[in-house]
């Protein structure tokens, strides 16, 4: 299986939001890895970018 990348939209503060671009197996590894990242509850949105 091929490894995807994905752009999240995640929340770093209070007031703060930023765009980061992972490489993952599938949408749901990426969001689980944006959660290990970022804590749970703030990747806010991703997307496949390629």
């Amino acid at each position: 299986m091929a490894m995807k990348q994905y752009r999240l939209w995640v929340r770093v503060s209070l007031y703060q939001t930023t765009h980061t671009i992972i490489t993952a197996d599938n949408d749901m590894a990426a969001k689980q890895l944006g959660e290990a990242m970022f804590g749970k509850g703030n990747v806010l949105n991703y997307t496949r970018a390629s």
